[in-house]
C-alpha cells in the first residue's frame, strides 16, 4: 500500500496499482478533525444526482467506518489506484453553494480548522435536517387509459372525475388541490392508488409566509452633510462593482444607521441583498423594527431562532425572497445569490469572534467574502479596532470616511471623572455612588428623563472574603473566586456554572469567622439605586436576567415606552441602543476593563467608556455621564473624557509597535488543557521545540515565540491551562507555518485537548 504524499492536496483512502479507470471522483471533506481532503469514486447510479455541498458518507480507515463529509470537488477523470466509493446520500440536495464551499476553504486555511467542520459550522444543522418544511403530497396518474378500462369494466364517477382531473396533467398536482377541485375523498384517492394507476410523492416546500410584508417607509429628515458624503462613497463602491473596505468612523449618535440602511437600498435598487451585521442580539431587536418599517423583505438571524425559523430564514434568503439579513455571528454566511454590500456595524467588537472551532471573526470573514464576490464592506464604528484603523491608513484597497458631528449637530455629553480615592477619604466610608452621581442621576429622575448605570459585573458581589484567615470561596474547578447571587442565595462560578449555596461562616475548620461579602455585581448596584431612588422604577439587564430574546425585546420595549426609569447592567446596555429620552449614563467601578491581563485592556476601557458615555444626550436633553474610578489618571480614560480617538490610536499604536503585537504583527494562541499540570506543562514545552523546528525548516524570518506559560486562568473546569503565543510579521507566514505544523502533525499532542486560536480577541 501506498501512503499519500504529504504534497496531496487530497488523501487516497486505499491506493494499489491496477487497471485505468475513468469516472467522476468526488472529494470529500470528512466532519473529522483531519486537515486533509479524501478522493472516492462515484458509483455510477450517482453520478447525476450528486453535487457539490452535498454531505456523504464515505468509508475511512482501515476498517472502513462510514463517516459523514461534505463533497468540495466534482471531477470526471481516469486513475489507475483503487478508490473506495462513496457510501451513500446524507442529503437530498446541496445546501453549499460553490462560493460558499471556497469561503469555508479560505477560512480553513486561515484559522487551521479541518475544512469538513468548517463547512459544517457555515450551514445551520437545523436546515440540513428540513426543519420548518410542510410535507406536501403530490399525485399523478402514472396508467394509460386503455389499461384502466382493461382493469376493471366500471369506474365509479368519483374515481373517474380524479382520472379525468389527472389525464390533462403533465406535472404532479398536490393531494388538497386536487380532491378540492373534484370534490372527492381521501379514500377514493387511495382505491386508485392501491390500483397502482396513481403514484403519490411527498415533497419538502416552504410554507406560505406569514409575516406581512412592509411597505418601504423613507423618513422625512435630511442626511446632513458628512453623512450625504458619506453615503456618496459607499454608492460609488456599489456601482464601480468592486471590492473595497470603508471605514465609516463617526461619533455615537451621528446617523451611521442611516447611511447603512441607504446604502442598502442602493444596492437594492441594483436587484442586489445585502446583510448587515450586528454584535449582539439585544441590538438586533432593536434594529429589527426599524429595518421591517424601511425594507419590505427582511430576514433576521441570530441564535435565538428556533430550529424552524432558522431553516425557513435560510432557504428563503437562497431563494431570493429576503433582499436584507440582519443579524448576529452566523448572518455572515447568509447564502445570498445576489449579494451586493456587507455592513459590520460595532465592527470592533469582541463577540464577533466565535469562541469555537473555526474561531473565525465576522468582521474578516464579511472581508475575504467581499474579495471573493468582489463588493464593497463598510465597517462601522465610533472606536473602531486599532487593526482596522491602521489598515485604513496604510492598505491600498481601505478607506476611511469621518463623522464628527452628531445628528442635528447634537452636543457631545459632558464626561464627569470622578477619583474614588479621594471620595473615601473625604466620607470616610467606601461608597458606591458618589456624590456627583447621586447628584446628577437625581437631578435627572426629578426632570422625568431616562438614565443608564453600567457596572462592568454580573451578581451581587464576586468575592467572599474571611477577614480572619484570609481565605476566599473559590470554585473548585475553577481558579477563580464564586460570584454571590443573593436572588438565588448561591454562589456561582461564571465560567463552569459549578453552584454552591452561599455560606455565611468561614469553611476553614480552624476559623469559621464570619464571611463578608466584596466588590461590586450588578445586583448589588440594583440594590443600592432602589434605596437610594425608592419611587424609581429599575430594571437589571445582564446574562443572568436576559436569558431569552423575548426578555430583550420587553425590556426595550418598555424602556422607550417609558415604563422604565434607570437601567443598570452590564456592557449589553452600552452598545448600539438609542433611547431619546436617556440624559443621564454612570459608570460604577470603570477599572474593572483595565484590569485584565490583555494587550488590548486600554483599547476596550476606552471603546466601553465611549460606547455607554455615547447613549446620553441622542435627542434634545442634554447629556451628562459620570465615571467612577480608582485611577482617574489612566491614557485611556484621559481620552475618554474628550471623545478623542486618533489621540488615544495614536498612543497606544506606538506601545503595540514596540512590543510587537497586532496590528503590526500578526498573533496566534495555542491553548493545551490537562488534569495534570505537569502534564500540561511538559506537552507546551515539546510543542514550542517542534514549533521553533518548523519555522526554521521554512525560513520564516521575524516570527517568533512567546511561552509556554501558564494562561490567565490557569485551571478552568478542572483542567491546568498553558498557552504559546506564535508572532509572525505577515497573515501569509502565519498560514504557511499553521499548514506546516498540521502537515507534519506537530499540533498532535499527549495534552487532553489543544485549542489553536488564529487572531486571538483575548489571552485570558
Amino acid at each position: 500500500m501506498k501512503r499519500p504524499q504529504a504534497t496531496d492536496s487530497t488523501g487516497y483512502l486505499w491506493v494499489e496499482k491496477g487497471e485505468p479507470k475513468e469516472g467522476v471522483v468526488a472529494e470529500v471533506a470528512p466532519i473529522l478533525p483531519v486537515a486533509h481532503t479524501y478522493s472516492f469514486s462515484v458509483p455510477t447510479a450517482m453520478e447525476e444526482t450528486l453535487a457539490l455541498g452535498q454531505r456523504v458518507l464515505v468509508p475511512l480507515r482501515r476498517k472502513g467506518r462510514m463517516t459523514p463529509g461534505f463533497v468540495v470537488g466534482l471531477d470526471r477523470r481516469t486513475w489507475d489506484s483503487t478508490l473506495r466509493p462513496v457510501g451513500s446520500l446524507v442529503d437530498s440536495a446541496s445546501f453549499l453553494t460553490p462560493d460558499l464551499i471556497e469561503l469555508g476553504r479560505e477560512i480553513a486555511a486561515h484559522y487551521c480548522c479541518p475544512l469538513g467542520q468548517t463547512l459544517k459550522a457555515i450551514t445551520p444543522e437545523a436546515v440540513r435536517r428540513q426543519r420548518g418544511l410542510s410535507k406536501v403530497r403530490y399525485a399523478r396518474l402514472v396508467a394509460t387509459p386503455d389499461e384502466i378500462r382493461a382493469s376493471l369494466k366500471r369506474i365509479g364517477a368519483k374515481r373517474q372525475a380524479l382520472i379525468d382531473a389527472l389525464s390533462g396533467l403533465t406535472t404532479p398536482v398536490a393531494i388538497d388541490d386536487l380532491l378540492r377541485q373534484t370534490t372527492s375523498s381521501a379514500a377514493v384517492l387511495h382505491g386508485i392508488v392501491k390500483e397502482g394507476w396513481v403514484e403519490v410523492t411527498v415533497r419538502h416546500e416552504l410554507p406560505a409566509e406569514l409575516e406581512a410584508d412592509w411597505p418601504a417607509v423613507e423618513p422625512s429628515f435630511e442626511l446632513n452633510e458628512e453623512q450625504r458624503n458619506a453615503l456618496e462613497q459607499i454608492q460609488g463602491a456599489i456601482e464601480a462593482n468592486r471590492f473595497s473596505v470603508t471605514l465609516l468612523f463617526g461619533v455615537s449618535g451621528c446617523g451611521k444607521t442611516e447611511v447603512y440602511i441607504r446604502a442598502m437600498r442602493r444596492a437594492l435598487e441594483r436587484g442586489q441583498q445585502a446583510i448587515l451585521l450586528v454584535p449582539e442580539i439585544v441590538l438586533t431587536t432593536q434594529l429589527v423594527g426599524r429595518l421591517a418599517a424601511r425594507f419590505p423583505h427582511v430576514a433576521v438571524n441570530h441564535s435565538g431562532l428556533t430550529e424552524a425559523e432558522r431553516s425557513l430564514q435560510w432557504r428563503r434568503i437562497a431563494a431570493g425572497e429576503k433582499q436584507v439579513v440582519i443579524g448576529t455571528r452566523s448572518a455572515v454566511f447568509a447564502p445570498c445569490p445576489n449579494l451586493g454590500l456587507i455592513c459590520v456595524d460595532e465592527e470592533q467588537e469582541t463577540s464577533f469572534k466565535n469562541l469555537q472551532s473555526p474561531r473565525f471573526h465576522v468582521r474578516d470573514v464579511a472581508i475575504m467574502r467581499g474579495k471573493q464576490r468582489n463588493i464593497p464592506i463598510v465597517l462601522g464604528s465610533a472606536t473602531p479596532s486599532l487593526e482596522t484603523w491602521y489598515k485604513s491608513e496604510h492598505r491600498a484597497d481601505y478607506r476611511r470616511i469621518i463623522i464628527s458631528r452628531r445628528v442635528k449637530d447634537l452636543p457631545m455629553p459632558k464626561v464627569h471623572i470622578v477619583d474614588m480615592e479621594n471620595e473615601y477619604a473625604e466620607l470616610k466610608k467606601p461608597v458606591v455612588l458618589s456624590r456627583t452621581m447621586e447628584r446628577l442621576l437625581g437631578e435627572t429622575l426629578s426632570r422625568g428623563e431616562q438614565a443608564l448605570v453600567l457596572m462592568n459585573r454580573r451578581g451581587f458581589a464576586h468575592r467572599l472574603y474571611c477577614p480572619a484567615c484570609r481565605a476566599r470561596l473559590t470554585c473548585p474547578n475553577c481558579n477563580v473566586g464564586l460570584v454571590v447571587h443573593t436572588a438565588i442565595g448561591q454562589s456561582i462560578c461564571h465560567y463552569c456554572r459549578c453552584r454552591v449555596v452561599t455560606p455565611t461562616v468561614c469553611p476553614n475548620v480552624t476559623c469559621g469567622e464570619k464571611l463578608v461579602q466584596v466588590g461590586l455585581g450588578t445586583q448589588r448596584v440594583e440594590a443600592i439605586l432602589a434605596e437610594h431612588y425608592p419611587k424609581a422604577r429599575i430594571q437589571r439587564v445582564d446574562s443572568d436576567t436576559m436569558s431569552h430574546r423575548s426578555h430583550y425585546q420587553r425590556i426595550i420595549d418598555d424602556f422607550e415606552a417609558r415604563k422604565i426609569d434607570i437601567l443598570v447592567g452590564t456592557q449589553m446596555i452600552a452598545k448600539g441602543l438609542d433611547f431619546p429620552f436617556v440624559s443621564f449614563v454612570g459608570v460604577v467601578h470603570a477599572d474593572s476593563a483595565a484590569l485584565a491581563t490583555d494587550f488590548r485592556a486600554h483599547e476596550r476601557l476606552f471603546q466601553l467608556m465611549t460606547q455607554v458615555a455615547g447613549r446620553a444626550g441622542r435627542a434634545d436633553a442634554p447629556g451628562q455621564v459620570v465615571v467612577q474610578t480608582m485611577t482617574p489618571e489612566m491614557p485611556a480614560l484621559s481620552f475618554a473624557l474628550r471623545h478623542d480617538y486618533p489621540a488615544f490610536a495614536e498612543a497606544e499604536l506606538k506601545i503595540r509597535q514596540q512590543v510587537g503585537f497586532p496590528p503590526f504583527r500578526r498573533l496566534a494562541r495555542v491553548v493545551l488543557m490537562h488534569p495534570r499540570e505537569e502534564m500540561a506543562r511538559r506537552e507546551a514545552e515539546a510543542l514550542v521545540v517542534r514549533i521553533h523546528s518548523t519555522i526554521e525548516s521554512l525560513k520564516l524570518a521575524d516570527t517568533d515565540i512567546i511561552g509556554p506559560n501558564p494562561c490567565t486562568l490557569s485551571r478552568l473546569r478542572g483542567r491546568y491551562r498553558y498557552d504559546v503565543l506564535v508572532r509572525t510579521p505577515r497573515a501569509s507566514d502565519m498560514r504557511k507555518l499553521t499548514a506546516q505544523l498540521e502537515t507534519d502533525g506537530a499540533l498532535r499532542t499527549k495534552a487532553e485537548s489543544i485549542i489553536v486560536d488564529v487572531d486571538p480577541v483575548s489571552l485570558a
